[in-house]
């Protein structure tokens, strides 16, 4: 656990450097890229002090309702979202019980984005993932906490992706909100404070994962290059991150 915390320190990342943003063009339609996604899931981690979560039944009733109500000429999304509904499905209805924590469902407008890394990989973003815990600050670090997080429901989460097969999707991003109260002397009285941590990893090293075939340190490994500390509530990114 030890090796592991000092892996997650290094790899948690949520990207800064975005420069401009732009689509990416997709037979039938734009995808967005996965930086100005991740950018949106900074500003909206504010959500976390709302107190409101989405009910799992209610995401997939959501989804499917799109899918029912799509037009004839459908979006590059509209056409992911039918043909990965089935694994989609099953990483929502499956992340509570493979988290170790109460994990809820933050978001507005839906929980989920195809979108395009480097103008070439498909990617499959989800950012609503809420841990169920919140951590003191006055009894750890924000270092230790972010281990926590990603010990307690990131990594779990990432394992209920395992019915994504296709080969299609190159990259898995999962965005995991988490709270911190802070009850040392001069911090502010009854505040929690929202962070959020992403990774992005493989498909095909997530498939592994699932599978048993690569422990946690050896995911983490395998995500980003990274320089970043988790996001805060004021939505600024703290560094930047390649994929390998």
């Amino acid at each position: 656990m030890k090796k592991l915390g000092l892996v997650v320190g290094c790899v948690l990342v949520m990207m800064g450097a975005y420069g401009q943003e732009k689509k990416h063009a997709a037979e039938g339609g734009m995808l967005p890229s996965l930086q100005s996604c991740m950018r949106t899931t900074q500003q909206n981690v504010g959500l976390y002090t709302q107190g409101q979560a989405n009910d799992v039944n209610t995401i997939i009733k959501d989804i499917e309702v799109r899918i029912d109500s799509m037009p004839k000429n459908k979006t590059t999304a509209d056409l992911l979202l039918i043909k990965h509904f089935a694994p989609l499905r099953h990483f929502f209805l499956t992340t509570t019980n493979k988290t170790s924590v109460a994990a809820e469902f933050l978001y507005t407008g839906a929980p989920y984005s195809f979108c395009m890394y480097n103008d070439t990989a498909l990617t499959l973003y989800i950012w609503a993932v809420k841990d169920g815990d919140t951590y003191n600050l006055s009894k750890t670090t924000e270092k230790r906490i972010a281990q926590l997080a990603t010990t307690n429901c990131l990594l779990p989460s990432l394992a209920a992706l395992d019915e994504f097969k296709d080969s299609e999707i190159k990259y898995v991003a999962l965005s995991v909100y988490y709270g911190c109260k802070d009850t040392r002397e001069g911090a502010p009285a009854g505040g929690i404070a929202p962070y959020c941590l992403t990774l992005v990893v493989r498909l095909s090293d997530v498939q592994q994962y699932a599978a048993g075939l690569i422990t946690d340190k050896g995911l983490l490994e395998k995500s980003l290059t990274p320089t970043l500390s988790p996001s805060t509530g004021s939505g600024q990114a703290v560094g930047e991150g390649e994929v390998k």
